[in-house]
């Protein structure tokens, strides 16, 4: 996931965090099927909340906490869901540091274009593939 994303490996905490999270909101085999969250409280979880991981954000600075001269939100990067409230980890690049905010927006079409974009540098091109196969060495 860092990689996939271009972010910085001090932030690998907050992607096992993200991995944990998200395989308890997956469905599993040996549960048949179900999440380890339907099988322990009994129902789905709500999964529309789910975000891309090291996508850009902008998240919003309340009036009490900035001047009239301040921008209104700072831009970050989105590393991880809070466990304890409906919140999520954005890492601040300007203050180098992880916080929880709430009102976040999210540009997740450049991360999920970056992400194809990677996974079709990583495939390996046909027509080396088709002349290994053969033996030849042109």
């Amino acid at each position: 996931m860092l990689r996939d994303q271009g972010l910085p490996l001090f932030l690998w905490a907050e992607a096992c965090n993200t991995v944990v999270y998200l395989q308890n909101k997956s469905p599993h085999r040996a549960l048949g099927h179900m999440t380890p969250e339907e099988a322990f409280f009994g129902e789905k979880p709500d999964i529309g909340y789910l975000r891309i991981f090291g996508c850009i954000t902008y998240s919003y600075i309340p009036k009490e906490k900035r001047t009239k001269l301040e921008p209104a939100a700072e831009k970050g990067i989105f590393v991880g869901y809070n466990e304890t409230s409906k919140a999520f980890q954005i890492y601040i690049l300007a203050q180098r540091k992880v916080v929880v905010r709430r009102d976040v927006k999210f540009e997740e079409d450049k991360a999920f274009r970056r992400s194809q974009e990677l996974e079709y540098l990583d495939q390996p091109d046909p027509q080396q593939q088709l002349s290994q196969s053969q033996g030849s060495s042109w």
